[in-house]
């Protein structure tokens, strides 16, 4: 039984699991996921990845699972606002502030299309960041790409990449060490999934309308992805601090990664605490059983 005067009902069990029906003031009553965690990878969680080796990839993958979504597609006034919102996004201030945090001015303000391919139902755009001598050091990219014949979901990405540790050291000065802090890495994924979660999407129209034909999940990952000489991926200790996360059971990997089902929409206070419990539950199921919200 649900009260005539009732907004939201939370409800449990079936496929899609635990979420919450809500009503707006028009009657119509939508459905969204409550949070949990898994590290159930999604078949786009390497998108646009192809022929590339960062050092260090900082990646939030999307996955909108909207229905309906066969006809809308990236108009050009649509395209032309995300051209000029992208140096003010969330994303560019990450990759501007790991370099002030160490010295240098060096803001994430030129964004290029592609290399992923645009289109009327793709978009791609990427800024690059280059060391005192050239070469890339630092790039945030951003892609989203329309439902195709092999894929029915939305798919919004968002990136930070350090290419080069030793072109960035050059760059920002001898005395920084390019080696992030795990605050650094929060404040990375934080605005990584903010862009992708927010900006993005608009880009395909106003998604309040839109009702679920699946839950939406975002993937947080973080990968070495630059064998070394030997071959093998070095460790993400070797460049990230994960002295916060406490000692570790299973010894060093070079990647770790969560999916989080919630809604995709809400606010930067919100997204910043189911954060730190995802990085914490993800690091609890890597081995780094002293993992705790208080310590991040």
């Amino acid at each position: 039984m649900i009260a005539a005067d009732s907004r939201s009902v939370d409800v449990d069990g079936g496929s899609w699991g635990a979420g919450r029906l809500t009503c707006s003031g028009r009657g119509v009553w939508r459905w969204q996921p409550l949070p949990r965690f898994s590290l159930n990878q999604g078949r786009s969680a390497e998108i646009g990845t192809s022929g590339q080796t960062p050092a260090l990839r900082l990646r939030a993958v999307v996955n909108l699972p909207w229905a309906g979504t066969d006809r809308p597609e990236v108009t050009k006034p649509r395209r032309t606002l995300l051209e000029q919102q992208l140096p003010h996004s969330a994303v560019a201030g990450a990759v501007t502030m790991l370099s002030l945090r160490r010295g240098a001015q060096l803001p994430a303000a030129r964004w290029e299309r592609g290399p992923f391919g645009n289109s009327s139902r793709s978009v791609g755009y990427t800024c690059t960041l280059a060391g005192s001598h050239g070469g890339s050091a630092l790039k945030a990219s951003v892609m989203l790409a329309l439902p195709t014949t092999m894929e029915s979901t939305v798919v919004a990405c968002a990136d930070v990449l350090i290419e080069n540790p030793e072109a960035w050291a050059a760059a920002v000065g001898p005395s920084w060490d390019t080696r992030l802090g795990f605050d650094e890495v929060q404040a990375v994924l934080l605005s990584t999934w903010e862009t992708a979660a927010e900006l993005l999407p608009d880009v395909v129209g106003d998604p309040v309308g839109l009702s679920w034909a699946a839950p939406p999940t975002t993937e947080l990952r973080m990968t070495c992805e630059r064998p070394a000489d030997n071959g093998v991926l070095p460790a993400l200790g070797s460049l990230v601090d994960l002295a916060p996360l406490g000692a570790n059971d299973s010894g060093t990997r070079s990647q770790m990664a969560l999916t989080i089902t919630a809604a995709p929409a809400m606010g930067h206070a919100e997204r910043q605490s189911l954060l730190r419990e995802a990085l914490v539950h993800m690091a609890r199921q890597y081995g780094y059983v002293e993992a705790d919200v208080d310590l991040l």
